[in-house]
């Protein structure tokens, strides 16, 4: 992980706000590896961790007074004699233990650990950004980034720097019967819940590493990039964190 610190607000002690990234710098799905068109594009499975790193540059160059931390969570995700496999049980840095069903459901794995490690920045929110789910683009398309949080007004606040700043996300639900369908007979919890709701049970595994704190879940995974003639990174989600930064420091944007 590579963590940079910006301390703006004039209380330096003022609780930051945290972003998590997730930066997995090619994703071929590990042992259970995925087709091969399209694979190419497992490169752009880093750009939770670039948007962090292009809200940090902004906030850096307005000066915002505001304390924010920004994780990029690195890594990759290959086949290989060392690699993880399905029915391995994992520890996590929370303690609690993870059943993996699905090698290409390792974002998760990779984030969960970063949202304990938060933890020791006593933060007034976090705020991680993924590109974490297809089941989030067969929901919402290319259009709209997938919100999910513990945190009322924070869902708030996001969905207006949302349609603020034209990068618009959409709320989706973490209800309690969705966490049941990461139950193991073997662990605390599976890192998969099945085809139905796919995006909505990433959500709720990474819910269960962020009971100390208010956050928000940003999938990424429908806009991050796009294919065909215009293949390339879009830079969303930074104009709705961005936005949702100037809110917070009371610079809108309207004056």
């Amino acid at each position: 992980m590579s963590v940079i610190e910006y301390k703006g607000n004039p209380n330096k002690d003022a609780k930051p706000i945290v972003l998590v990234g997730k930066g997995l710098t090619f994703d071929s799905g590990g042992i259970s590896i995925k087709p091969a068109e399209g694979m190419d594009e497992m490169k752009y499975d880093m750009c939770g961790a670039a948007t962090v790193y292009g809200v940090m540059r902004v906030v850096a160059e307005l000066q915002l007074p505001l304390n924010v931390v920004g994780v990029l969570a690195g890594c990759e995700n290959m086949p290989g004699g060392r690699a993880y496999r399905p029915g391995d049980i994992l520890t996590t840095m929370s303690g609690q233990t993870v059943e993996v069903l699905n090698t290409d459901a390792e974002g998760r794995l990779v984030l969960c650990d970063a949202l304990t490690y938060v933890e020791r920045f006593e933060p007034e929110l976090v705020i991680d950004i993924a590109t974490l789910t297809g089941a989030c683009v067969v929901a919402l398309g290319n259009h709209l980034t997938g919100l999910m949080s513990n945190h009322n007004p924070l869902a708030h606040e996001l969905i207006g720097a949302s349609e603020q700043a034209g990068d618009r996300a959409w709320r989706l639900p973490l209800g309690e019967e969705y966490y049941e369908q990461l139950d193991s007979n073997f662990a605390d919890m599976a890192n998969i819940g099945g085809r139905a709701g796919g995006a909505i049970t990433a959500g709720c595994f990474l819910s269960r590493f962020t009971r100390k704190y208010s956050w928000a879940h940003l999938d990424i995974a429908g806009t991050a990039w796009r294919s065909g003639k215009n293949k390339g990174a879009t830079g969303r989600p930074v104009a709705l964190l961005s936005q949702f930064l100037l809110n917070r420091a009371g610079l809108n944007g309207d004056d």
